[in-house]
């Protein structure tokens, strides 16, 4: 009877493990892993506690002289929101009696092996679309367009071969933002001109950590203070990884081709704004790796940040445009959790993307590089402010519509 019993502890513990594993290396914040850890613990009437950190969870299981303490290293995951959706699938089923504690362990253990794989080529493909997609949300021009979907291509082709081996995934960020430096400046140089700043900054926003930024800035604000201060230098590591391949790409760009300022070009047509954030919104749908049948949601998502900022605009300055429309995307996300049983993170995620001031700390070191000294400190401030901003909105959205999940 006591073996029998300490065989299901220990399938309970396995489940648990795994599932709080999957959902780390699926991008989750550490605060939303514990929240979503300890509702599961209670749904199953199980004892236990989870402290989740960037690279690491500690989970203890149990209570008295049955208490287990289990520590499991994860990896920096990327968003996964198709991840996401499958593990919350898994839940949904084993709290209605759909499948048994066996099936749920086993369903998650291989959880990686269903997620949606999109082919190489697409993921790819996407790189070029978002790079293009945000040059024409930052008021580029027709060519300025076409050269961010090249260099977002390149990037992406450094981002695929980085994930495949792992010595040159620790030099993806410098490498590939010093060669779109240097084909930014090669571009500029043979065609009639472009902002080659921006089509450098729009090449490369995949990999700025904006998001990463906001993330910290969350968990420090819920009291998460190690993994906040953790998954906060990592972005700021990456952001001058960035900052200075980017800067290293451009003296070699001008010693090349010859020290050209950059043309500013007239903005695309509204219309092709709206185009652009449709495409964005499938290119986005790759790159998280998130089902075909959530595209329009992340569309939606997409859509309320960009109509939500261009709108709050008229009435308020930053960092409040950010804060009003965090607000609004948090709303949504939660009412959208309610109504379909899914994630509040599909919808959330996309949106808060457009937000986040990943470019703006980039620009505050690149200007730093350029010795503009004062330019990078009001630039790392205003990033500093709307990335508290989007944190703020996010939690007071929650006020407005209660989560139902904490994923």
């Amino acid at each position: 009877m006591v073996s029998e019993k300490r065989k299901i502890r220990q399938k309970q513990a396995a489940m648990l493990i795994s599932i709080s594993k999957a959902i780390a290396e699926a991008g989750t914040p550490s605060h939303r892993l514990e929240a979503y850890m300890q509702v599961i613990l209670e749904k199953f009437n199980f004892s236990g506690q989870f402290v989740a950190f960037p690279t690491a969870i500690i989970a203890s299981i149990g209570e008295g002289d049955a208490q287990r303490t289990y520590m499991v290293k994860t990896k920096v995951g990327q968003i996964n929101l198709g991840t996401l959706q499958r593990i919350n699938g898994v839940i949904n089923d084993l709290e209605n009696n759909v499948i048994n504690i066996d099936t749920a362990i086993e369903t998650i253990r291989h959880i990686k092996d269903q997620e949606s794989k999109y082919p190489g080529w697409l993921v790819v493909l996407a790189f070029g679309i978002v790079g293009a997609g945000f040059s024409t949300l930052f008021s580029g021009g027709w060519l300025d367009v076409l050269s961010a979907f090249c260099l977002g291509i390149v990037t992406g082709i450094f981002a695929r071969t980085g994930d495949k081996y792992f010595h040159l995934s620790h030099v993806v960020a410098p490498f590939s933002a010093m060669v779109v430096g240097i084909l930014a400046i090669m571009i500029h140089h043979y065609s009639s001109g472009i902002n080659y700043v921006l089509v450098a900054l729009s090449g490369l926003i995949v990999l700025i950590p904006g998001l990463g930024i906001t993330i910290a800035m969350r968990e420090l604000s819920t009291d998460h203070l190690v993994s906040g201060s953790g998954r906060l230098a990592g972005a700021v590591t990456v952001l001058f990884l960035l900052s200075f391949g980017l800067a290293l790409g451009y003296l070699i760009g001008h010693r090349l081709f010859g020290d050209e300022a950059f043309t500013q070009s007239t903005p695309t047509p509204d219309w092709f704004r709206y185009l652009a954030i449709v495409i964005t919104s499938l290119a986005f749908t790759v790159i998280f790796k998130a089902r075909l049948a959530d595209v329009f949601w992340i569309f939606l998502s997409i859509a309320l940040a960009y109509t939500g900022s261009k709108l709050f605009k008229l009435w308020l300055d930053q960092p409040f445009i950010s804060l009003a429309t965090a607000v609004l995307i948090a709303t949504a996300g939660n009412v959208y959790s309610r109504i379909t049983d899914n994630p509040a993170s599909l919808m959330q995620i996309p949106g808060i993307i457009l937000l986040v001031p990943g470019s703006m700390g980039f620009n505050s070191l690149t200007a730093m590089y350029t010795h503009d000294t004062i330019t990078g400190v009001q630039a790392a401030f205003s990033a500093a402010l709307v990335a508290v901003a989007i944190s703020v909105g996010l939690l007071a959205g929650n006020l407005f519509v209660p989560p139902k999940k904490d994923l």
